[in-house]
């Protein structure tokens, strides 16, 4: 009898770690994104999601309920940032002078136009404050309901609404004022 349920137990926690896995794989894009909204680096992004997936195999007994797991990921990646930036007090971010590839590349016009999109937005975003870039990457771009973006950040809601909120207005104000200096640009005549 005591053999049986030893064995039982066994192919329950082998199923359990093989789900777990095949979840934490489903989960690496979505936390690449995330992590890459707060960093906006990429090797930071990816130190940041291997650090929350070490963390998540060490702690993988505490995850009873698989359908939060998302949740639960971020809720990880959320305090390893966190202390990451406790920890490195003493270093500012600071936007790095891109160079324009697509030129090189001969890039169709409307390639160019998005990626001059894309630029404008991760620029404006970069000029958030964290606590405004990290409630709308949690909102807009993982889709995280006001409830869950309070429990990942150890927040109330009311500040989690506000942050968006306030968020996404200061966001469109910058793209605003981003769209109007590209405006005046005048465009050269071609030959």
């Amino acid at each position: 009898m005591k053999l049986t349920r030893k064995v039982v137990k066994f192919f329950c926690s082998v199923q359990q770690r093989e789900r777990f896995n095949i979840e934490l794989e489903a989960h690496y894009e979505r936390l690449y994104r995330l992590a890459f909204a707060w960093t906006h680096q990429s090797c930071l992004a990816q130190d940041l999601v291997q650090a929350t997936m070490l963390k998540a195999l060490e702690s993988q007994g505490g995850l009873d309920n698989f359908d939060q797991f998302g949740a639960w990921l971020s809720k990880i990646m959320h305090n390893k940032f966190i202390d990451d930036l406790r920890y490195n007090r003493r270093w500012e971010w600071a936007d790095e002078a891109e160079v324009d590839d697509c030129l090189a590349e001969g890039c169709t016009e409307s390639k160019l136009i998005q990626l001059q999109t894309q630029d404008a937005l991760h620029t404006a975003m970069g000029k958030l404050s964290f606590e405004h870039r990290q409630a709308i990457s949690l909102s807009d771009l993982q889709g995280f309901s006001y409830q869950e973006i309070s429990e990942i950040t150890s927040t109330p809601i009311g500040t989690v609404m506000s942050r968006i909120s306030r968020g996404r207005e200061k966001l469109r104000l910058l793209l605003d004022k981003s769209h109007s200096e590209q405006r005046k640009v005048v465009p050269l005549r071609g030959y």
